[in-house]
């Protein structure tokens, strides 16, 4: 089959995993990356690139001579090329250009959006004519269904065993890596707030520095500085004790990418409750879950001073994880509702 993905491949990315897992399938893929294209060298060109994005993305992008230029190579693969299937993994698409891809590829377009409702932003999905519409959080399917009469479907985001698996540590793994607590991502507001409050422990946070606006000095000891990819990341989940997964209070009903990227490396993962979670991993005993503060307190000491017991969960985890979430159990969900086989 010939797939057409529109998305951001950045290395470790969503839409890295999805692309390279159906040509591990043995699918024939077309990449097309909308927008402003750039790559995270190191922390002060993300900042960088992320001004430069910004600026793109409010001005020049709504230029129209710029937006043909940039829908070009677009227009020469579905033009060029029999398309099978074009997978967009955002809301990357004005209206009029997913009509253009089903009336040039008279094939399915769908939308897996990635993303919390807080990222919405125009929300152009909702008036484009997509065949599908794919989302990680159930309570955003549930509403768009029943309100607007949407195809929706639940699809959460997955790991990819060739990266997300469990590596060796070495001693200088360990120097480098091992703490109570971890995790990589963004330091978002919610989660700053949260963070703030855990500093008594030995807290590890992976990542690009927060924005100016949200810088805590009180924080600067946690802070790594240093996104980890693939086997690095692998390495900072299991030298440390727990890594600690506090979903976006934008997150209502679904879980993160990390929640399967944890769990796929083998890490330790307590995460907040949401409903979702128990359909995916069984509580306590291949993930632990907290609904409030207190308990998340109790939790962390409790498991800190229960070495075997983290393992056990950890590794069963992991297993649930290589079996039922990855990104080829996914697509292979997606092509079944598509093609109906």
């Amino acid at each position: 089959m010939n797939i057409l993905i529109i998305g951001k491949f950045n290395e470790d990315s969503f839409g890295l995993h999805v692309a390279e897992t159906f040509e591990d399938m043995k699918h024939k893929v077309f990449r097309f990356e909308p927008g402003y294209k750039y790559k995270f060298n190191n922390a002060f060109n993300r900042k960088f690139n992320n001004i430069k994005m910004s600026l793109y993305n409010d001005f020049f992008s709504k230029i129209n001579y710029i937006k043909k230029q940039n829908s070009k190579p677009l227009l020469k693969i579905i033009v060029t090329e029999k398309i099978d299937l074009t997978i967009v993994l955002h809301d990357f698409l004005l209206p009029e250009e997913v009509s253009i891809i089903k009336e040039k590829t008279k094939s399915p377009i769908v939308l897996w959006f990635p993303d919390a409702l807080s990222n919405f932003k125009k929300s152009m999905f909702l008036i484009a004519k997509y065949d599908f519409l794919f989302f990680v959080d159930k309570y955003i399917v549930e509403e768009l269904k029943n309100d607007l009469k949407l195809n929706t479907y639940f699809l959460p985001q997955a790991c990819y065993p060739k990266y997300h698996n469990k590596v060796e540590l070495t001693v200088k793994d360990l120097e480098k890596f091992a703490c109570d607590i971890a995790n990589a991502g963004n330091m978002y507001p919610s989660r700053i707030a949260l963070y703030k409050q855990l500093q008594k422990y030995d807290l590890k946070m992976w990542g690009s520095p927060p924005a100016v606006w949200a810088k805590d000095n009180s924080l600067h000891k946690i802070m790594q500085n240093q996104v980890v990819h693939n086997h690095e990341k692998s390495k900072a989940f299991n030298a440390a004790k727990i890594v600690l997964n506090n979903l976006h209070p934008a997150v209502i009903n679904g879980v993160n990418k990390r929640t399967f990227e944890i769990d796929g490396c083998g890490g330790f993962q307590i995460t907040k409750y949401r409903p979702i979670v128990e359909s995916l991993f069984e509580n306590d005993k291949e993930i632990v879950t907290y609904s409030k503060f207190d308990e998340l307190i109790e939790k962390i000491d409790y498991y800190l001073n229960h070495e075997n017991e983290r393992k056990i969960i950890a590794e069963a985890g992991m297993k649930r994880a290589h079996k039922d979430h990855t990104y080829e159990v996914r697509l292979k969900e997606m092509l079944k509702l598509i093609f109906k086989v």
